[in-house]
């Protein structure tokens, strides 16, 4: 009977784990039409994302590596790419929630900086000058196995980009200088 009892116990466990142990969503691949609503959620109406006004802009995006191949870590790393920016953030402060403050507030380029070595790594990368409506979809795209989009940021339209933009195809009401 004490077998019986630790067997149903122990087979009751097992079926519990996952309530327990929630899978970690950050792991494996994620859906493209999954993407969008669940970056949709993160970026709410207190982001910056939602209250930059502006049609076009420059997004950072800033992904969560965490589960992340290594190997597939260094691809995403050129030349150029600023592997230590997480390192200087840390080296500041000893707390990680205010040395991935400093890093989100860092300046990125195209190339991107990552934040390694804690939980969360970030990766955090400058777009190309496109139209908000697009970024999220862009933000997706850009995603691979074991990283998830966490956030957008929008830079205003540089100076020189915007003449660019004012020979291009744009509508009647956007400004002229």
């Amino acid at each position: 009977m004490m077998r019986f009892v630790l067997s149903s116990l122990a087979l009751l466990s097992l079926t519990g784990c996952h309530i327990l142990f929630p899978e970690d969503p950050r792991e494996g691949s994620e859906l493209s039409a999954d993407c969008p609503t669940r970056v949709a959620g993160l970026l709410g109406p207190a982001s910056q994302f939602a209250n930059y006004t502006e049609e076009m802009g420059v997004p950072t995006f800033t992904f969560d590596i965490t589960k992340m191949a290594f190997e597939d870590m260094q691809r995403l790393m050129v030349d150029g790419s600023d592997d230590t920016a997480g390192n200087r953030a840390m080296t500041s402060t000893n707390e990680t929630s205010t040395a991935v403050d400093v890093f989100m507030r860092t300046p990125v380029d195209e190339k991107g900086a990552f934040f390694t070595g804690r939980d969360p790594a970030l990766y955090r990368v400058r777009g190309g000058l496109q139209p908000k409506s697009t970024m999220i979809a862009t933000g997706c795209a850009r995603q691979q196995e074991g990283m998830r989009l966490i956030m957008i940021d929008v830079g205003a339209v540089p100076a020189n980009q915007e003449a660019k933009t004012d020979n291009t195809e744009t509508p009647p009401e956007s400004e002229s200088q």
